[in-house]
């Protein structure tokens, strides 16, 4: 595939607050200025497919298509998507839907999983936190994926998840400064946690940060590396998360 200059992966990046899409080149790279567009309100899988059409109308043709998903998945089958609606999405074959629709293979993954894929440099135990709407979380062992685990829905201090400990929601509520330091902390349990060698922090909120305000082993990812991980989506490292 990488020998193949002409070939291009759409790639969608589907948040809680926002689309983006953008066209990607055989090594990863973004062609042209990615688009976004509001998350429609309670978006059904048909609606979300309609809303994803318009978007990408502008970009052109493609071969493939990866989407990276806020929620748990396991073998393309979604099983939460806490910040869209669990009740409708909840066993939704979203890749397979997507390939009927637009007529072109699909392969969906955890949002964290693909932005982890943009950014990890494949040694030792890397980990991504994505802050958004909620917290994304993704763990890699030169370069593969560990099973999924949402820690975004896991119990944290007196907020009931860390989805609202350090979700966009609690930035709004609390102000910078404080919100700040509860990333920091969550940092510091993730690090007794999993002992990563390097954790990559990224997302729409992680702009708010100066890379000297966070601790050794952290570093800022691109946004835009939710849609960079694209390409290496259809790796066939990857094809045991799909089977």
């Amino acid at each position: 595939m990488t020998d193949d200059s002409h070939f291009r992966i759409l790639a969608i990046d589907i948040g809680g607050t926002n689309l983006k899409a953008a066209l990607l080149d055989a090594d990863g790279r973004i062609r042209g200025d990615p688009l976004r567009c509001a998350t429609p309100p309670e978006a059904t899988p048909a609606l979300m497919l309609e809303a994803l059409s318009a978007l990408i109308a502008p970009l052109g043709d493609y071969d493939r298509i990866s989407i990276g998903f806020p929620g748990a998945i396991r073998r393309g089958i979604i099983l939460t998507a806490p910040n869209i609606g669990t009740t409708v999405w909840h066993g939704t074959d979203f890749s397979a839907l997507a390939t009927a629709y637009f007529g072109r293979p699909t392969r969906l993954a955890n949002d964290a999983m693909m932005h982890g894929l943009g950014v990890i440099t494949g040694e030792g135990i890397e980990l991504v936190l994505t802050l958004g709407t909620g917290m994304g979380f993704s763990l890699f062992r030169d370069g593969v994926p560990a099973p999924q685990i949402e820690l975004g829905r896991h119990p944290a201090d007196k907020a009931p998840t860390y989805d609202e400990l350090v979700g966009d929601a609690a930035l709004r509520q609390l102000g910078m400064v404080a919100w700040k330091i509860r990333v920091q902390d969550t940092i510091s349990r993730c690090a007794a946690l999993v002992n990563f060698d390097v954790l990559h922090l990224g997302g729409g909120n992680a702009r708010h940060f100066e890379p000297v305000e966070l601790p050794a082993g952290v570093r800022l990812a691109v946004n835009a590396a939710g849609l960079m991980g694209g390409v290496k989506l259809w790796h066939p490292a990857m094809d045991v998360i799909f089977t």
